[in-house]
């Protein structure tokens, strides 16, 4: 990663990032691209749940989209600068864990104190990111409270420690890019059953982490290759093969399967490959407003989810519902960044 970026990689230095947490040498440096893409991501999914947004899956394609650069992004950690895992756990809790157990912890004391559902009840499972698997009735997205976008984060936190086992592994083990790509493809052959025999599949599969996982597996076991590849690949390839990716999430796509079955390789590609993309193109991607909603993403992503379900999922609450509560799901979500999650992370890093 670092001979493929070479100069690109550097740290924020922008007004808007100066109170954003500096990395330790453990850490990857801020690249403005990458902030960017992340950018993408959350817009996607902001728009699909504010906006009437037909033809296209673009709220999935959201979070595929974050999967995939998760799953770069972690390979570079794990197999390449070989960061000890006490640090890598470290690093993951103090980014993460603050303001998801904030989030959590509100929403759980709001449904015991004003009865909204019993889902206080399984407080525990939300919390160790298991709610997704148990328990399965009510399902996630049957709760009474706005915690269905849990899956994703528990899809995440799963590939965290299944990479952080390849990573022990790979201390005795030769070629581990191959065990990342072969369980990635074993994702899809998952999904692949689960779909052709519904009697023996689970519940609400298509968002567990056994097919899901395919994004960040995919991602993370190319990366270790993408180097044999790069320099056969002209500079429009990454435009080519996200534009390809965005066809899998809408009715145009040769197949319905393509979503879980393309889609994985393309954005991947994509990801793994931006560092290609001519100049204009990145400087596109490094909008300052596109980059901040990237580095709000994950605050955004947690707190956005109530202003969806009491104001758009069952019908717009009030006129012009859409517009505000979009704003107001980003505004909340950028307080929550610079009151919340980096002072919490900030704090993990220096003294733990």
């Amino acid at each position: 990663m670092e001979r493929t970026l070479g100069a690109e990689q550097k740290l924020a230095i922008h007004s808007a990032e100066k109170n954003v947490v500096t990395p330790t040498q453990a850490e990857l440096v801020r690249i403005d691209y990458l902030d960017g893409w992340r950018g993408i991501a959350i817009l996607f999914v902001l728009l699909e749940h504010f906006f009437d947004v037909i033809g296209i899956h673009v709220g999935r394609m959201g979070v595929d989209i974050f999967f995939v650069l998760s799953g770069m992004l972690m390979s570079n950690i794990l197999f390449v600068k070989k960061v000890p895992l006490r640090t890598f756990y470290k690093r993951r809790i103090s980014r993460i864990f603050p303001v998801f157990f904030l989030f959590v912890t509100s929403l759980s004391l709001c449904s015991l104190i004003f009865e909204l559902s019993h889902e206080h009840n399984n407080y525990l499972y939300n919390l160790l990111f298991l709610r997704s698997y148990y328990p399965e009735h009510p399902s996630l997205w049957n709760t009474g409270l706005p915690v269905g976008h849990f899956w994703s984060l528990n899809v995440e936190e799963h590939s965290y420690v299944v990479l952080s086992v390849i990573a022990v592994l790979a201390l005795w083990v030769s070629r581990v890019y191959l065990i990342v790509l072969t369980l990635g493809v074993s994702c899809i052959i998952t999904h692949f059953i689960y779909v052709k025999n519904p009697g023996f599949a689970p519940a609400n599969f298509e968002f567990r982490t056994e097919v899901v996982a395919s994004f960040l597996l995919i991602s993370a076991g190319y990366f270790l290759v993408k180097n044999r590849f790069e320099r056969f690949l002209p500079a429009w390839s990454p435009l080519v093969s996200f534009v390809l990716a965005i066809a899998c999430y809408s009715p145009y796509a040769p197949h319905w399967s393509f979503e879980w079955s393309v889609a994985p390789f393309l954005l991947a590609f994509t990801v793994n490959h931006l560092n290609l993309l001519p100049s204009f193109v990145k400087s596109v991607l490094s909008i300052p407003a596109l980059r901040l909603l990237g580095i709000w993403s994950f605050s955004i992503y947690l707190w956005q989810q109530p202003f969806y379900y009491y104001g758009i999922k069952f019908g717009e609450a009030f006129p012009l519902a859409g517009v505000t509560l979009f704003s107001l799901a980003i505004l909340t979500g950028a307080l929550s960044f610079y009151l919340i999650e980096n002072p919490a992370r900030k704090f993990l890093n220096e003294r733990w």
